[in-house]
């Protein structure tokens, strides 16, 4: 990063803890450890994991060769088991997973598979992991959903895979659990619909927004779930009857996605622009709680956050260009 590049936090919510470099290109995906100590994140290199005490790269397997650059990421940790993992897929469809015990110093690979993908594209373009039910849930960017259960080596096995025809997942995300597993939410980008489907595959609800989506984060706990209206910004639902609350609008010239996530229990919405600069809401008001500037007018293409807090201020990780 240019020295002379600078960056802010207008209300003085965030500061600039560090610059975690390694990636050459784009970052395409990152994924914050839930108790917050490390970040995974993907390019076209692969997949990258950092110590975010040291700042240091962690030892990992192979990075992306043939299967892709890696395109989404989730963590997967699990109640009083000392193991940990990061699972990723690729451009390629193929989806992997590391795995170290923890206090280990380098991830080893337990599965890498390719998966079939819908005929306009095999990309994987989002992962989700429910810790409870200790599942996977994966979509590729043309219609294809898979449900995986994961063994106590974080092996998945597939439970279920459907296609639905014309719909292309941007984000997904698991909802209220069921006597088998939890639904799975698959928000589509082009199409603008919302599929709902139970633990063996079968839609329940479908919810057509009208709108381009972005990307989307859930909450069930506070029964609400937000999604990027590459339009208009970022759109605030009702999770049980998936009805729009409001909209808080993000300055927007070009029609890009934007992640959009949950911080502090949900109180705070955290999306990115295609300017440069970050934008945090308060749900309940729609006041503007901060926004960050990352020193360049360039498209924030990735965020993930952790409800983890040091000295006093929430935990915000952001990948943009090569240098972040």
């Amino acid at each position: 990063m240019p020295s002379d590049i600078v960056t802010g936090s207008e209300n003085g919510k965030f500061a600039l803890r560090g610059l975690l470099q390694g990636h050459r290109g784009p970052v395409a995906a990152v994924a914050a450890h839930p108790l917050g100590m490390y970040v995974a994140s993907g390019g076209k290199q692969g997949t990258l994991i950092w110590d975010l005490q040291t700042h240091e790269l962690l030892v990992s397997p192979s990075r992306a060769a043939n299967r892709g650059a890696t395109l989404a990421i989730a963590w997967i940790t699990r109640l009083d088991d000392p193991d940990e993992g990061v699972a990723f897929g690729t451009a390629q469809g193929y989806l992997c997973v590391w795995k170290r015990t923890r206090g280990e110093t380098s991830f080893r690979e337990v599965f890498c598979d390719e998966l079939a993908g819908g005929v306009d594209g095999q990309e994987i373009s989002a992962i989700a992991y429910d810790t409870k039910a200790n599942q996977l849930a994966i979509v590729h960017r043309s219609e294809v959903i898979h449900r995986f259960v994961l063994d106590g080596q974080m092996r998945p096995t597939r439970v279920v895979s459907v296609k639905i025809t014309a719909h292309y997942p941007q984000a997904v995300a698991f909802g209220h659990t069921g006597a088998l597993g939890p639904e799975i939410w698959s928000f589509g980008r082009d199409d603008g619909d919302i599929h709902v489907l139970d633990e063996g595959g079968k839609i329940i609800k479908t919810k057509s927004t009208g709108v381009i989506m972005g990307h989307a984060a859930v909450n069930v706990n506070e029964d609400v779930f937000i999604m990027d209206d590459v339009v208009q910004g970022v759109a605030l639902y009702k999770f049980s009857d998936t009805e729009r609350i409001k909209t808080f609008p993000v300055p927007a010239g070009e029609r890009r996605s934007r992640n959009v996530c949950f911080l502090s229990d949900a109180s705070i919405i955290i999306t990115g622009s295609h300017h440069g600069r970050l934008y945090a809401f308060e749900r309940r008001t729609g006041d503007i709680y901060d926004v960050i500037y990352i020193g360049v007018e360039d498209w924030i293409q990735s965020v993930t956050v952790s409800d983890s807090f040091e000295n006093g201020l929430p935990m915000l990780t952001i990948k943009a260009r090569p240098w972040t």
